[in-house]
């Protein structure tokens, strides 16, 4: 079966994403100053063409940046973890619970996390992929969706403006990629104040 391809459009003929090239063609062919590109997932494609940049395949220097959150019945704050992996190898990692009792369950760890991630990248410049199982990070950093909750505000508020070179990568959940499992198991273990921290990132 072909690979499923959307395709981006930017302004003045979007923003839009299109599932076909056939529509994506009737949108910009002939056109003048069309902007359109293909990508392997609607959330990359929606990403540029509301002006971020999409991060393509993945250079094997490029640093990753996996970040999860966890909520625990019973515990009125939510678990974040961060895990930095350059060419296969794990760099560092952090954890810990958020500073206010989690106003939307475990997306205030998830938010947490990649606010986390955005001030070590901010004191470390440098290319990165943000890998993240909540498509609100990149979402709501990026100014695609309104940040209406008090707690996306102040994400937004802390992450913006985003460090340079700093793009976004959606993961799937619980699909058995290695760094993702990782990064829930060690946002859980937080919540759960059981942190197996390996490194606190800031000499890393």
């Amino acid at each position: 079966m072909p690979r499923r391809k959307f395709y981006a459009v930017r302004p003045p003929y979007g923003p839009a994403v299109h599932d076909t090239w056939e529509e994506c063609a009737a949108a910009v062919l002939g056109k003048p100053g069309a902007s359109y590109r293909s990508f392997p997932t609607r959330e990359e494609a929606e990403l540029w063409a509301n002006g971020g940049e999409s991060a393509g395949p993945a250079d094997p220097g490029t640093l990753l940046l996996y970040v999860d959150g966890s909520f625990v019945e019973g515990n009125p704050r939510a678990g974040w973890g961060v895990i930095a992996v350059r060419g296969g190898e794990e760099l560092w990692r952090m954890s810990g619970t958020t500073e206010r009792d989690a106003l939307s369950r475990n997306v205030d760890g998830e938010l947490e996390a990649a606010t986390r991630a955005v001030e070590w990248l901010r004191a470390h410049p440098q290319p990165a992929l943000l890998c993240h199982d909540y498509e609100g990070v990149a979402r709501w950093a990026t100014g695609e969706w309104k940040a209406r909750s008090e707690v996306a505000a102040r994400y937004v508020e802390a992450v913006r403006p985003l460090p340079p070179g700093l793009s976004f990568r959606h993961v799937e959940a619980h699909a058995g990629e290695r760094w993702n499992e990782a990064v829930d198991s060690l946002a859980r273990s937080a919540v759960l104040g059981k942190p197996d921290e390996k490194g606190d990132g800031k000499n890393s």
